[in-house]
């Protein structure tokens, strides 16, 4: 950031974060809509945080879809009042929690209404990107998880996400495009359960933080945003950028291998397999740029040996991800047991 107007930084910072939460601690559809408003006049000055030219033509663009998602959510909600003259009804319309969910899922990014969100992150910085990928989600996700109609439509948006977001990334040679759209992939999994658990969608937030932080930070410290560069010589520990790139992509044993598993018991409990399968491809599908992040990474074999120090902030998550299966799984077990025993119970 920077330092010369870090109190104004700081100021905006504190504006977004109480935006969120302004949501989350709501039960009134329309301070919702106001919380989702106060978080985007804090988060937009951020986008600017360097004056560049391509900062203010992203903010824009980003004001621009944001503008246009809210005044779908607010005249949903007006025509909602005037059906049930309460703001705090659920939703019995199919069509005003159709265009609810829409107006909700454009705001997140999922598809088919990706279409602004890669045109944006590539000419943002790493830590505008990593909050735009992670905190600006947390608000219109607890919003979905109140939506009690059109599941189905909400599936099909899950499985978009998921294939859509592996197959746009196979070809991009821009990391932070890369990783717009693994986020992109990794929405459709947290869609799928935020109807029928909506914890384990929470879990699986948790856990892609714990994942990008680190990883962002580290590819942050490379000397440019194309792929090739992750080849060249740098500070970063080419093991343990490999480690959260295939933790990412789910590879067992690793921490992301753990969130999806815990989605796909759910999911096969529900007897929801098509689903399943379809989720599973768009994976493996994206395993194939991790992999070869991964390779890019490997290709400085010759670093290896050194002890290269890594970022200490992030020491605890790194070794979190590394050992989960020996910590996190048992426990996760234990829970899914539990959870399933209760939701069988006649």
């Amino acid at each position: 950031m920077n330092n010369k107007f870090f109190p104004s930084n700081f100021l905006f910072i504190m504006i977004m974060f109480m935006g969120t939460l302004f949501s989350l601690s709501s039960s009134h559809w329309l301070t919702m809509w106001m919380g989702l408003e106060l978080n985007l006049m804090g988060f937009l000055p951020l986008m600017n945080i360097k004056g560049k030219t391509l900062e203010a033509e992203a903010s824009i663009k980003y004001f621009i879809i944001q503008s246009m998602s809210s005044s779908i959510l607010i005249i949903s909600y007006i025509i909602m009042y005037a059906y049930s003259l309460s703001w705090y009804s659920m939703f019995t319309n199919n069509t005003i929690s159709t265009f609810i969910m829409l107006s909700l899922i454009m705001k997140l990014g999922g598809a088919p209404l990706h279409f602004w969100l890669p045109s944006i992150t590539k000419q943002m910085s790493w830590m505008i990107l990593f909050l735009l990928l992670t905190w600006q989600k947390v608000a219109p996700l607890f919003m979905l998880s109140l939506i009690n109609t059109n599941y189905t439509s909400l599936i099909i948006i899950s499985v978009i996400s998921t294939i859509t977001g592996s197959i746009m990334a196979l070809n991009q040679t821009n990391i932070q495009l890369i990783m717009t759209y693994s986020s992109i992939s990794h929405l459709g999994w947290m869609l799928s359960m935020i109807l029928i658990n909506s914890a384990l969608t929470l879990m699986y937030f948790i856990i892609y933080i714990i994942i990008s932080l680190p990883l962002m930070n580290i590819l942050s410290s490379n000397l440019g945003n194309q792929l090739f560069m992750l080849s060249q010589k740098n500070k970063s520990n080419s093991m343990v950028s490999i480690s959260l790139i295939l933790s990412l992509g789910g590879l067992p044993p690793l921490l992301g291998f753990m969130s999806k598993l815990t989605i796909l018991i759910s999911l096969i409990e529900t007897k929801m397999l098509m689903m399943t399968l379809l989720l599973l491809m768009g994976t493996l599908i994206s395993l194939y740029f991790y992999l070869n992040m991964a390779l890019m990474l490997m290709i400085k074999s010759y670093m290896m040996i050194e002890n290269n120090k890594t970022h200490k902030p992030y020491n605890f998550m790194i070794m979190l991800n590394l050992f989960s299966s020996f910590i996190i799984y048992p426990l996760i077990t234990m829970i899914m047991v539990y959870a399933m025993t209760i939701f069988h119970k006649p």
